[in-house]
Order: C-alpha cells, then sequence, then structure tokens
C-alpha cells in the first residue's frame, strides 16, 4: 500500500513538473529576451509545486477588470483614499451626523490641559468660570491658576487623612475601613465644591 502511494506521489509531480515547462515555454515567447538559463531562474520559478499563470492571461483578466467602469471607479478609489473610509456605509454615515444648532459665543482661551493627572475637576471648573472675568474685563486671553487650587486641595487633603488616622485609631489595621483610607490617601481626584477648595 505504502509503495503504490510513493508511485502515485511520483507520476503527479512528473506530470506538474511536465505542465510548468510547457508553461514557461509559453512565457518565454511573450517576452523579447532569450530563454532564461536554468542558473537564473529564480527559486519560486523552478518549484514544481505550484502552477504558473501565463502574462497572456494576466492580461486578459486585466483587460476584462477594467472594461467595467465600476471596476475603474473601486481602483481610482483605492489608489488615492484609506480602505477603511471607503467602505464605509454611506447612508449609515449621513443618519449619524452630528449637527449643532447651538454655539458657545466665548470659550476661554488659553487651551489648558491637565496632561496625566486627575485633575479635571479643576481644570474644568477654573475654565467655567474665567469665561465670566473675561467678559467683565474684556480679555482675550485669561487663565485661573489650577497649580495654586491644587496645592491648597493637597494641604487640605493631607490634613484631612491625618485627622481621620487620629480619629481611627482604635479601628483595627486589617479593618475595611482603615484599608479603604490607605488605599487612596491624598490621590488626585476631586469637585469643584468640596471643602478644601472652598477655605
Amino acid at each position: 500500500m505504502g509503495s503504490s502511494q510513493s508511485k502515485d506521489q511520483t507520476s503527479e509531480q512528473a506530470l506538474a513538473e511536465k505542465l510548468n515547462e510547457q508553461l514557461r515555454a509559453l512565457e518565454l515567447e511573450k517576452t523579447d529576451r532569450g530563454p532564461i538559463e536554468k542558473h537564473e531562474e529564480p527559486q519560486y520559478l523552478q518549484s514544481s509545486l505550484f502552477p504558473k499563470v501565463s502574462i497572456a492571461a494576466a492580461e486578459r483578466w486585466q483587460e476584462e477588470l477594467l472594461k467595467d467602469a465600476k471596476n475603474r471607479l473601486a481602483i481610482s478609489a483605492f489608489t488615492v483614499n484609506n480602505a477603511a473610509d471607503i467602505i464605509k456605509s454611506r447612508s449609515t454615515t449621513i443618519a449619524d451626523t452630528q449637527v449643532f444648532n447651538v454655539k458657545v459665543p466665548l470659550e476661554g482661551s488659553p487651551v489648558t490641559d491637565q496632561k496625566s493627572s486627575g485633575r479635571c475637576w479643576l481644570f474644568a471648573t477654573t475654565n467655567v468660570f474665567r469665561v465670566a472675568f473675561m467678559k467683565k474685563y474684556n480679555l482675550e486671553r485669561f487663565q485661573l491658576s489650577q497649580a495654586y487650587l491644587f496645592f491648597w486641595d493637597k494641604l487640605e487633603k493631607s490634613n484631612y487623612f491625618l485627622e481621620s488616622v487620629i480619629e481611627t485609631v482604635n479601628e483595627p489595621l486589617s479593618g475595611r475601613l482603615l484599608q479603604s483610607m490607605m488605599a487612596s490617601p491624598v490621590g488626585d481626584g476631586g469637585q469643584w465644591d468640596s471643602k478644601s477648595v472652598g477655605r
């Protein structure tokens, strides 16, 4: 059984090799160059495992593809645009269009950046408050100091934390109350109307 299987494989390889030689001969007729020497052939041409596509067949396929105006339009679109933008559903994009009819007359300048800190609450507050100052004093650019407020917020949070430690001196160290307090004793987060900022 094993020997007949290997004979079948050998005959298939011989047939594939013969077919590849005929296809190579057809390809060489299409070129102006003389026949390619065996040692010049790339590795993929020497392989008998994969059938080759003739140049004539490729030219025929390209001609058929370009006959259709829709195909030409698609090729042009993909040549100069991002594929993800092209395949978006137009009807979905139109249905999801965001239209705003209210414009805030004064948004404040310069643009502020909290970077990677947890001070969004403080930046939002100072950016809202500064608009009133800009209107009142006719200013083009104005910014309240987040750093100043943040310093006092941290100082008050530290004081609150230390007072809480004193108040919970009799609590067990492994208790949930102390564990919660120790998880974030003086974090960046907060709210604009907290006691620490209002003092």
